[in-house]
């Protein structure tokens, strides 16, 4: 019975967002504890690794609000809308420009995405349901290894989750501006654009009717002055639509006889959304117990919105699958907070746990966590949460920090792949030349070109050891000699020469 005393109110569904009674404060309790669990994971992950390619020009292109003759970036050319790298400069100047202040913008976004599915899902189904939720996204491996990231993603899914959330609550304006943050954040923000009307049909009653006109004016508050932006730049560079378009391989529709090949390489990383096989397998099972348990009329809307939710989550994949987007685990993580939505939605209102139905959903959702929580380590070891391999730079900043420090003026410091973290790290450095070279005819010519008492350079990653010693004996064959300086975790700093005799001095004898 559904009003019996002493029955566990799960997934049950409160009059307001406060706690009501001692159930309601336990899971309170329980999902503060989750996010601030989340939250410690994710700063502590954050200060351990460096800003990978992208994130390092993204950053680089934030320092360029505070004091630079272009803080408008209107002749920069940017693949991405401003919104994020608008907010890492406002981080950075804060923060002293430091990584965590880089990694902020996405840590503070991970923790207010959680705060948004929280009240949601209290709205939809009570405190008892937000525990599990809370629980489902704080543990979730994918979004662990995106937080600490200095990427797009994770601030998108925050102002695309928290627009659906203000629409299913008849908050106009901000759903509108909310949802146009989203789409000028990341070009895939279109993806809310197309899920919001949904959301609103689902919320619509006759009594409440929708107001359009608020959700417009949100929405033009935001893409108005960025388009007016846009335009401007025109006369010194291409639109961020164009170049993401570019970016995007370009997308275009694959033929149908590859779709079925694609689909076979997009599951075993849809997968990872929770961790582990065993968790996919007790979500699935979750979601199609839902869809099938019978519910009361009174429960039709919240039913409704999880079908179409769950629906938008296929289609998302569908869309990977059919155009010519890269196969990367980074484009999934949006499914995240909407599978987080969909459970809440779907699953029963009430159950005894001394019954085989609860027992079996208390089963199934201790599966989906403890697999998410076993997984967590693989997120930071295994997954590519800030650009493939970016574990294996550990040591970078502090090589590039301590060359800086020691080099003399005008000492050239080589490139070939950090070109985008020392745009970054040598923000506003003349001391030290830059010098990219391809291979080592190359390279052996440069040195011959510069000034005999130049100082010359090199920081590599060990994971480069085999094509980095292939070049370093060509260069030997050529008459240049390389001089190990400093060993920092996983960088090394050579200093190169065409003097057989020299030895690198500048940290002190070896």
């Amino acid at each position: 019975m559904l009003g019996s005393p002493g029955l566990p109110r799960l997934l049950s569904e409160p009059a307001s967002l406060r706690p009501s009674g001692r159930l309601d404060l336990t899971a309170c309790l329980v999902v503060c504890g989750l996010l601030l669990l989340q939250q410690a994971w994710a700063w502590q992950a954050a200060g351990r690794w460096p800003l990978s390619g992208d994130s390092s020009l993204y950053a680089f292109q934030a320092l360029h609000w505070w004091g630079e003759p272009d803080p408008l970036f209107l002749a920069h050319w940017l693949d991405k809308p401003p919104v994020y790298i608008w907010l890492q400069s406002l981080a950075l100047h804060l923060g002293r420009n430091t990584l965590l202040a880089a990694k902020s913008v996405n840590l503070a976004a991970t923790v207010l995405t959680g705060l948004v599915l929280v009240l949601w899902c209290v709205r939809l189904r009570g405190w008892p349901s937000a525990a599990l939720v809370a629980g489902v996204w704080s543990l979730n491996p994918l979004v662990l290894a995106w937080a600490p990231s200095g990427l797009t993603d994770p601030l998108m899914v925050l102002w695309g989750m928290a627009a659906l959330w203000l629409a299913w609550e008849g908050r106009w304006f901000g759903a509108g501006l909310l949802l146009a943050l989203a789409l000028f954040t990341r070009q895939a923000g279109l993806a809310y654009l197309a899920m919001l009307p949904v959301v609103v049909h689902v919320r619509a009653q006759p009594d409440t009717p929708v107001d359009w006109k608020p959700l417009l004016f949100g929405f033009s508050a935001v893409a108005v002055p960025i388009q007016l932006w846009d335009l401007a730049r025109w006369h010194a560079a291409p639109s961020f639509w164009t170049l993401g378009f570019d970016h995007y391989a370009p997308l275009g529709i694959v033929p149908p006889q590859d779709w079925w090949p694609r689909l076979a390489e997009w599951l075993p990383l849809i997968r990872e959304l929770t961790g582990h096989w065993s968790g996919a397998v007790a979500m699935a099972a979750l979601l199609i117990w839902g869809m099938f348990e019978h519910r009361s009329d009174g429960e039709r809307r919240q039913r409704r919105l999880g079908f179409w939710l769950l629906a938008a989550a296929c289609g998302w994949l569908a869309i990977h699958v059919m155009l010519s987007f890269s196969i990367w685990l980074r484009y999934l993580l949006p499914l995240a907070p909407l599978l987080c939505v969909v459970l809440p939605c779907l699953l029963p209102r009430m159950v005894r746990l001394v019954s085989l139905r609860g027992l079996l959903l208390l089963l199934a959702s201790s599966v989906v966590l403890f697999s998410e929580a076993l997984y967590i380590p693989r997120a930071q070891l295994q997954y590519l949460p800030t650009g493939p391999r970016t574990k294996e730079l550990a040591g970078l900043p502090e090589a590039v920090q301590r060359l800086q420090a020691a080099a003399p003026p005008r000492s050239v410091l080589l490139e070939r792949e950090f070109s985008w973290h020392y745009l970054y790290l040598l923000y506003g450095d003349t001391a030290l030349n830059r010098h990219w070279f391809a291979d080592a005819d190359h390279l052996v010519d440069l040195l011959h070109e510069l000034p005999s008492e130049t100082l010359v350079f090199w920081v590599r990653a060990r994971r480069d050891e085999p094509e980095a010693g292939r070049l370093l004996t060509k260069l030997a064959q050529g008459g240049v000699h390389a001089t190990v300086c400093l060993e920092i975790e996983e960088i090394i700093l050579q200093e190169l020469s065409t003097n057989p005799g020299r030895r690198c001095a500048l940290f002190g004898p070896r």
